[in-house]
């Protein structure tokens, strides 16, 4: 199949440090992976190199068929406009518009002639209002459509930008931390449309912090640490060794690439370095056996 995203010997650098270093990655069309990995280790900064918002220092980067490398981050976002969607805490809907008003603007790039121009007075074809509340209907926010951004909770702003996002329908969609400060019903609601907006052949790139919410958002799962990338594993062959790894300093020039064999000094400081909710020990029993089925 195609590739949606393709990176080649990629740094991203600033202030005199490398932030990210990449020698290959490749996100096929259709595809769902998550990126894990400790605080710092570059999954924010390979999302947002994707999307347009920082430039590459080296390298090749190829999003949607488009060799973006060497354009402007501001190029990048015009041409990203229509085909890649983004999702995170940071990008909060325009507070003084309605949870309608902010998810029509997701369909701004769909819109050519006399109803382009329209636009700009917030007046929409009838027909996408109507979709618009359908996407807000399909997120459980029919009621607050007429309720002006500013006056709804962290979750429901989220679900607005997921329902903005149905509207765009984008080919690629970057989530980073999408359910992070979210309750767990919230976040078992973003998932899912989460997966729902990424089907039909719709790329999905994940930063997940939770690990247990890897069965609701991956098919495969990337490691990282140090920005670099340490593993690139399907969902079902990710064991406690990987998850280990990632937090155990005595490996962070370690690129693995394949299952990695049991390490009884690795395991025991990454479980006693990771904080306990998300501690390999702990979810070994509990998350990769869940990891291993769908």
């Amino acid at each position: 199949m195609s590739a949606a995203v393709s990176l080649h010997g990629v740094t991203v650098e600033a202030g005199g440090r490398t932030l990210l270093q990449v020698a290959d990655f490749r996100l096929t069309a259709g595809e769902h992976v998550a990126l894990v990995g400790p605080n710092g280790a570059g999954k924010s900064t390979l999302l947002r190199l994707i999307g347009g918002q920082v430039a590459a220092a080296s390298g090749r980067v190829t999003v949607l068929g488009r060799d973006v490398a060497d354009a402007a981050p501001l190029q990048v976002r015009r041409q990203h406009r229509r085909e890649v969607g983004l999702l995170s805490q940071g990008l909060h809907p325009v507070p003084r518009l309605t949870a309608r008003e902010n998810v029509l603007i997701g369909a701004l790039a769909r819109l050519q002639g006399l109803d382009a121009w329209r636009s700009w007075w917030r007046r929409y074809p009838p027909a996408l209002v109507t979709e618009a509340d359908q996407a807000l209907a399909a997120v459980g926010l029919a009621e607050q459509a007429g309720v002006r951004s500013d006056r709804l909770s962290g979750g429901e702003r989220q679900k607005v930008a997921l329902a903005r996002l149905q509207l765009q329908q984008p080919q690629l969609v970057l989530a980073d931390e999408p359910t992070s400060a979210l309750d767990p019903a919230a976040t078992r609601h973003v998932c899912a449309a989460l997966r729902s907006l990424a089907g039909g052949g719709r790329s999905l790139l994940t930063v997940v912090h939770d690990l247990a919410l890897l069965p609701l958002l991956a098919d495969r799962v990337v490691g990282m640490s140090g920005g670099r990338i340490r593993w690139d594993l399907p969902r079902a062959a990710l064991g406690h060794e990987h998850l280990a790894a990632l937090y155990d300093p005595a490996s962070a020039d370690a690129v693995v690439t394949g299952p990695m064999p049991a390490s009884p000094s690795v395991s025991a400081s990454a479980s006693a370095s990771v904080p306990a909710a998300r501690a390999p020990g702990s979810v070994h029993a509990g998350l990769l056996s869940q990891a291993g089925t769908g």
